[in-house]
């Protein structure tokens, strides 16, 4: 992919693009921004961009492009695992990288996922070196959570900010690039609050339909809860709780005057309608406490059967 072919972003890809130009994208940047949002898609399009071996970078043909693609360039580090801590042992390897000069390319790049989970240790090593970053080094820290990373490593980067695009163009962009019908791509676009990344890695999921079930088990139907709800994986149960807890923000919106078209389940207005009246305000924010309380807990591995029970019960004094 090329920086023209990246949706939105207009503001830090002309950023980018500027330092590039007048080849100053060098040291250490923070992309940071909402989870899902191309972060580390931008950052490797920079990495294929420096290093391409083509006039008109980055032409996505030539070898360099295709390692980077790969992730298999000499010259080009990734560093993710995932919501699991980046511990020294990571740091140590990217400070020995760091001192060898580039193998093939331009530059030696570090793109370091997640960079809110460099611990303590992990974090003041990497300090180091970005106090005097070799010249043709970049490192880029990719995050969503930039208040968790320390403040003498936040000093020493230049921070970009990336934002979601407007709920509305991504719903257009769903339907015209992404061939998704309307009704689909609405729900998408609003639910992943304009995070075209997220919206992609869900529309290939069964959330379309398993978003009606959990509506039906939870709220328009008597207890005992459908049995597959309580058979769910832990994280199959925190996908049904960020459901429910959009379903009632939308409730609770719409009380407040929210325009229909604003509404993430605008495919099942009518239903929404019907039980604006069996919610007050303060049993909405009773209901998104326990939510948000239910969340926590399974993350610390409580009874999820009891978990849901209550759940109910807060759900079923309507």
């Amino acid at each position: 992919m090329r920086f023209d072919q990246v949706l939105g972003h207009e503001r830090p890809l002309g950023i980018i693009r500027t330092h590039l130009e007048h080849n100053r994208l060098r040291g250490a940047y923070i992309f940071s921004g909402p989870e899902g949002i191309g972060k580390k898609m931008v950052a490797k399009i920079i990495a294929q961009e420096i290093n391409c071996l083509e006039d008109a970078p980055p032409c996505q043909t030539c070898g360099s492009c295709i390692k980077t693609e790969k992730e298999q360039h000499p010259d080009v580090h990734l560093i993710q695992h995932g919501e699991a801590q980046i511990k020294i042992e990571d740091i140590r390897e990217i400070l020995r990288q760091a001192s060898f000069r580039p193998y093939e390319g331009q530059a030696k790049i570090f793109i370091i996922d997640n960079a809110h989970k460099l611990n303590p240790e992990a974090a003041n090593s990497l300090l180091k070196v970005l106090e005097e970053p070799p010249k043709d080094v970049l490192f880029i820290l990719v995050t969503h959570k930039p208040q968790n990373i320390i403040k003498t490593v936040l000093s020493r980067c230049k921070v970009i900010r990336f934002t979601p695009l407007v709920r509305s163009r991504l719903e257009e962009i769903l339907v015209k690039n992404y061939a998704l019908e309307r009704t689909g791509a609405h729900f998408l676009a609003y639910y992943a609050e304009g995070r075209l990344g997220l919206a992609l890695r869900l529309k290939d999921t069964a959330l379309l339909k398993e978003k009606n079930k959990i509506f039906d088990a939870f709220i328009f139907s008597p207890k005992p809860l459908d049995r597959e709800i309580m058979g769910q994986s832990k994280e199959e149960l925190q996908e049904s709780l960020n459901i429910l807890a959009s379903w009632f923000r939308d409730i609770y919106l719409l009380k407040c005057g929210l325009s229909e078209k604003e509404a993430i389940h605008l495919d099942r207005f009518a239903d929404l309608q019907k039980t604006l009246p069996r919610f007050s305000f303060k049993h909405l924010d009773e209901i998104m406490f326990t939510l948000s309380e239910s969340s926590l807990y399974l993350e610390k591995n409580i009874n999820s059967k009891l978990l849901l029970h209550n759940l109910g019960a807060q759900l079923w004094k309507a």
